[in-house]
């Protein structure tokens, strides 16, 4: 274990469980392990569920997952539509959606809907419209090609407005919850990131206006949904960039921004296509030897946050040991699980049970695809 993660996780100590019943940002959770957002790919031509999809959201629910969180879901028609994501973009999206909450809620299960403007960091199909960009500097992992196009102020505006209109469709599709995506290099992380904003306006220059964007959605949706429905936010720890990055301490202050606008729980990543080698969202813990990577970062948010709004992890975990302790010696509320649960859906059940066998996953990230992901030893599973 890092030595620094093991100095915080003695740091202090509390009664609590991972099984505990317990309420996560809002939200009633029979335990504290989280189905942290996954991209599936299962979307069909109008960006619909499919039912493999369903199946896969059946699935997680009887398989013990906490809380469920949707792979990004598309909320602004002024973006192309990436093939096999989700969309929540028009009313026409409800419909197709409420069969995937009433599937989740059927098996047991809660969902939190979670809601994006992708920006740069897209796959587009040949001949689409331009990707919408802060300032137009390309990603240094290329997803896109030919110029950006900059977001004007009124662009801006209208895309908040989309955001508020993606939460009310969530909210009436039936969600639990809907959690913003402000990490990884999407549009609002890139807002963010001074490497990739040089924007000389409102939106641009001081971490305020860096942040403006998505603190102005975040107050988006709290004024069209109410105080009581849950809002979650995504958020880098860092962009663990060689320069030009948000840094920690201003993570920390984006976090309280964004709580004092209306944020019930954040869950706290980090990394982006730029990062530094083996810095990213996604990391090899074998390579790294680094398990359990923001672990550090979100105990210290906790401690800041504390009582004001609940604080999650994901990266790294791989045991329940590990995870048990990182939650009765910091502040921290929920763990977030994302590749471990593509090989075993019903791997917090297993915990659950008494097994204290780590997760199978190896962290080699060769399920991640366009579109049906799935674990590669599922795959082979299925076609012996």
């Amino acid at each position: 274990m890092d030595k620094r993660i093991a100095i915080i996780l003695r740091s202090k100590e509390r009664t609590i469980m991972l099984f505990d019943k317990t309420q996560i940002g809002g939200i009633d959770a029979k335990c504290r392990i989280i189905r942290s957002a996954t991209f599936e790919g299962m979307a069909d031509t109008n960006g619909f569920p499919t039912e493999r999809l369903l199946q896969n959201y059946a699935t997680l629910a009887d398989g013990g997952s906490g809380i469920i969180i949707t792979g990004m879901m598309a909320v602004s028609p002024m973006e192309p539509h990436q093939h096999s994501q989700i969309r929540i973009s028009s009313d026409n999206c409800i419909e197709p959606l409420q069969k995937l909450t009433t599937c989740v809620h059927e098996h047991g299960g809660k969902v939190v809907a979670q809601l994006v403007v992708m920006g740069s960091a897209i796959a587009l199909p040949e001949g689409s419209v331009k990707a919408i960009s802060p300032s137009g500097i390309q990603e240094k992992v290329v997803t896109t090609e030919g110029p950006l196009h900059i977001l004007e102020t009124k662009e801006i505006k209208q895309l908040v407005q989309d955001m508020a209109k993606a939460v009310v469709r969530a909210r009436k599709a039936g969600f639990d919850g809907i959690q913003i995506h402000g990490a990884h290099g999407y549009l609002a992380s890139k807002f963010l990131t001074p490497y990739f904003n040089h924007r000389t306006d409102e939106y641009g220059g001081s971490l305020e206006n860096r942040a403006r964007f998505l603190i102005e959605c975040i107050m988006a949706a709290r004024t069209v949904v109410g105080p009581d429905y849950p809002l979650w936010l995504k958020l880098n720890s860092a962009d663990y960039m060689e320069e030009g990055g948000m840094t920690f301490e201003e993570s920390k202050e984006v976090m309280s921004m964004a709580v004092s606008s209306g944020i019930n729980a954040i869950e706290v990543s980090g990394g982006n296509t730029a990062s530094l080698p083996r810095q990213g969202p996604i990391r090899a813990i074998r390579r790294t030897k680094e398990p359990m990577y923001f672990a550090s970062y979100a105990a210290e948010a906790a401690t800041v946050l504390k009582g004001k709004a609940d604080v999650g992890v994901v990266g790294g975990f791989r045991n329940v040991s590990d995870m048990e302790t990182c939650l009765e010696s910091t502040d921290i509320s929920f763990i977030s699980l994302s590749r471990p649960l593509l090989r075993e859906p019903d791997l917090p059940r297993r915990w659950r049970a008494g097994s204290q066998d780590p997760a199978l996953c190896i962290s080699c990230s060769r399920c991640f695809k366009a579109e049906n992901v799935d674990c590669i030893f599922n795959e082979k599973a299925a076609d012996n």
